[in-house]
């Protein structure tokens, strides 16, 4: 198996070049045979608007006639949206991006001083709402993006998830398929791992143990918040009956207090993995 990074990278790049070529209107073998550069489209302010497509003068004329919106000028311009897909863009920072516990500080780091903010009982109670949601929310960013990152840049990491989760322990392939799901076994994992719900301990807790061998401990405070994250969201504060959830400024603190350790004794255990 190669490198599982190089792998996401080709494969995100030939993603982008898929779509390039279909909004010139041209094949992937006819956009291989010429040469371009895409350049950003700025304001003065430096807000991007979009990309420039820009073609040697030299290219292949036959190709060149075929291409769409081309402007005496050899360029196309793009909108910000044409060349770029979210997941794509949010897999590519996870296979880059090594400072979760930094990413997970920075997004706590204002809880404090939203806490002392002065305002009226019935508008801190949907304050404190939200900000018990965005905690549970940044702990689980933290799980996701941490594990994400550590099993798509590891070979070894990779086979361990294989081997030890249920959901690849219960397919059942045929012979022919072997082969098949063989060389697409990183997509495979990949495509499961994003589909992950990573505010499920039931899950989670486990595959942290078994692929990482990181201990969680007792985490029943975090099953709580998870059920009350769920009121948060789905009914703004307010249970199945009506009755407004329990959550108070001393509440948040403590669950900030538990969500730091946790991640901070995960992010101590990966350092140490030997990926």
């Amino acid at each position: 198996m190669g490198s599982t990074k190089d792998y996401w990278f080709d494969r995100i790049e030939a993603q982008k070049n898929c779509r390039l070529a279909n909004f010139l209107g041209i094949t992937e073998d006819e956009l291989d045979q010429i040469a371009y550069d895409i350049e950003g489209d700025y304001s003065k302010d430096g807000l991007l608007y979009g990309y420039v497509v820009r073609f040697n003068d030299d290219n292949d004329s036959s190709i060149m006639a075929k291409i769409d919106g081309l402007t005496s000028g050899l360029y196309v311009s793009l909108s910000q949206w044409d060349l770029e897909d979210p997941e794509e863009d949010e897999l590519q920072w996870e296979l880059v991006n090594s400072e979760q516990m930094e990413m997970f500080n920075k997004q706590l780091a204002e809880i404090p001083a939203i806490l002392q903010i002065k305002t009226t009982q019935s508008a801190r109670f949907s304050l404190l709402v939200m900000l018990h949601a965005h905690v549970v929310s940044t702990l689980e960013h933290f799980l996701s993006t941490t594990f994400i990152h550590c099993v798509t840049n590891s070979d070894i990491l990779t086979r361990k998830l294989i081997e030890t989760d249920p959901e690849f322990g219960s397919r059942k392939f045929t012979v022919n398929e072997i082969y098949a799901q063989h060389s697409n076994i990183k997509s495979t994992v990949a495509t499961y791992l994003k589909g992950i719900i990573f505010h499920d301990m039931r899950k989670v807790k486990p595959m942290y143990a078994k692929v990482f061998g990181c201990d969680f401990g007792d985490i029943s405070w975090l099953f709580r918040a998870v059920r009350v994250r769920h009121d948060c969201v789905h009914r703004a504060g307010y249970d199945k009956e009506g009755k407004s959830i329990t959550v108070s400024v001393e509440s948040i603190k403590e669950l900030v207090n538990n969500c730091r350790e946790l991640a901070e004794r995960i992010d101590t255990h990966v350092q140490k993995l030997e990926i």
